[in-house]
C-alpha cells in the first residue's frame, strides 16, 4: 500500500513538472514571428493575438510580429498595455491630451507601420493645435461594436481619454452574425465569443466556423493565463471541426426565423442573440443600440465621443442597406461623426488603398489624419 502511494505521488509530481514544462515551452512560442525554412529563406508568422476571457481575444503585450502580404511586409509592435504603438502610461501624463482611438482593423493599421497608422498620425497633426495631444491606438482587427464598448466598460476608460474617437467601418454590423454573446439586463455585453476568428496557442488568428467554447468552472481562468490550456483548447477545436458538421450559415438564419421586433432593451437575451442570426436589419439595430451605450457610457465620464465612419474603397457597400444606413446615421450628425466617403478623388484610389487587401496605405492614413485633425479643430474638443 505504502508503495502505490509512492508510485502515485511520483506519478504527480511527473505529471506537475511535465504540465509546467509544456507550460513555459508554450510561452515561448508567441515570441517567434520568424521561421526559418531549409533554404535559409525567413517565413514570417504574424501572431500578434491572445485569447482573453472577456473579448474573446486582444492584443498581446510587449509583442512584435511581422505582417507580410501580397501589397505589404511591416512590423507591428505593441506596448505594455496590449495596444499597438510605442511604450504608453496607464496614467495619463502631465499636460497630456490623451485620444482613445478604438476600431478594427482600419484603426490597427492593417499594412502599414506604427508610426504610419492612423492614431500617431493624429496626434502629430493636432500637436500644433494641442500640446501634448496623443492618441492611443486601441484598434484590434476583426472587432465589431460589442468589443468596442465591452473594451471601454472593462480597460478603456482606466486610460483616462480626454476624447474618444470611435472608427467602425461598413461591415460592423454584419460582424455581430459572427458573435456569441453573454448579456447583462440591459443587453449589452459583458462577455464576448467569436465563433468565426480563433487564436491559437502561438497568437495566430484562424477562422473556424461552429467551433465549441469547451467551458468548465475555471476555463475562463485558464484562457487569460495559461498558454498550454490554450494551445491544448485549440488542438481541440480543430478536432470537433474534423469530426462534425461545419455551421451553415444560411440554416441558421432560416431556423432563426423573423427578427424580434420589441425593442432591444425588452428582449430577452436569448432573443438578441437569435435575432443576430436573421440578418442585416437586426444587426443595423443592435449596432446602433451598442453605439448609443458607448455614447451615454462616454456622457456620464463628461467624455466627448466622436465618430469616424470608414467607407471601403470598393462600390459594393453601396448597394448595402446597413453600410448606406450608417452612412445616413452620420450625415444627420456632422459635428459628432466624420464619414470618410468622399474624402479621397476617385483617381487617387490606388494611392490611398492597397490594391489587393483594401486597407489604406500610408498615404490613405495621413490623408484621414490631416482631415480628421481639421475636423476637431473646428469644435471645443481640443479647447485648453
Amino acid at each position: 500500500m505504502r508503495r502505490l502511494g509512492g508510485n502515485l505521488l511520483l506519478l504527480l509530481v511527473s505529471l506537475a513538472l511535465s504540465a509546467a514544462a509544456a507550460e513555459l515551452f508554450f510561452r515561448t512560442l508567441p515570441a517567434r514571428s520568424g521561421i526559418k525554412r531549409d533554404e535559409g529563406e525567413l517565413k514570417y508568422r504574424f501572431n500578434p493575438y491572445r485569447p482573453d476571457p472577456v473579448l474573446s481575444y486582444t492584443l498581446r503585450e510587449n509583442a512584435s510580429a511581422v505582417h507580410r502580404e501580397t501589397d505589404f511586409e511591416v512590423v507591428v509592435r505593441t506596448n505594455a498595455l496590449g495596444l499597438r504603438g510605442a511604450p504608453a502610461s496607464p496614467e495619463k501624463p502631465e499636460g497630456a491630451y490623451r485620444i482613445l482611438v478604438i476600431g478594427d482593423s482600419f484603426a490597427f493599421g492593417f499594412g502599414v507601420e506604427n508610426d504610419e497608422a492612423l492614431p500617431p498620425q493624429l496626434a502629430a497633426e493636432l500637436s500644433h493645435l494641442r500640446p501634448g495631444a496623443e492618441a492611443l491606438n486601441a484598434g484590434v482587427p476583426g472587432w465589431s461594436a460589442d468589443d468596442y464598448y465591452l473594451f471601454l466598460e472593462t480597460r478603456g476608460f482606466e486610460l483616462e481619454p480626454d476624447l474618444v474617437l470611435l472608427v467602425p467601418t461598413e461591415n460592423d454590423p454584419g460582424d455581430l452574425f459572427w458573435k456569441d454573446l453573454e448579456l447583462d439586463s440591459e443587453n449589452l455585453p459583458t462577455r464576448i465569443r467569436s465563433t468565426r476568428r480563433v487564436i491559437d496557442h502561438r497568437g495566430r488568428m484562424r477562422y473556424r466556423d461552429g467551433v465549441p467554447s469547451f467551458e468548465f468552472p475555471g476555463s475562463a481562468w485558464l484562457e487569460g493565463r495559461s498558454h498550454l490550456w490554450n494551445a491544448m483548447r485549440f488542438r481541440l477545436m480543430e478536432l470537433w471541426v474534423r469530426v462534425s458538421q461545419a455551421h451553415d450559415r444560411r440554416q441558421l438564419r432560416r431556423e432563426a426565423g423573423d427578427p424580434p421586433e420589441r425593442a432591444i432593451a425588452e428582449l430577452q437575451p436569448d432573443e438578441v442573440q437569435r435575432g443576430l442570426l436573421t440578418g442585416p436589419a437586426f444587426q443595423l439595430r443592435y449596432h446602433r443600440y451598442l453605439v448609443d451605450a458607448i455614447r451615454r457610457s462616454c456622457e456620464r465620464r463628461g467624455i466627448p465621443l466622436r465618430t469616424l465612419l470608414v467607407a471601403f474603397r470598393d462600390s459594393e457597400s453601396a448597394a448595402d442597406p446597413a453600410a448606406q444606413a450608417l452612412h445616413e446615421d452620420c450625415a444627420r450628425t456632422p459635428r459628432l461623426c466624420f464619414d470618410t466617403r468622399g474624402l479621397f478623388d476617385p483617381d487617387e484610389l490606388d494611392q490611398v488603398f492597397f490594391p489587393t487587401d483594401g486597407h489604406w496605405t500610408p498615404i490613405g492614413h495621413r490623408r484621414v489624419a490631416r482631415a480628421v485633425a481639421r475636423w476637431l479643430a473646428d469644435g471645443p474638443e481640443l479647447a485648453p
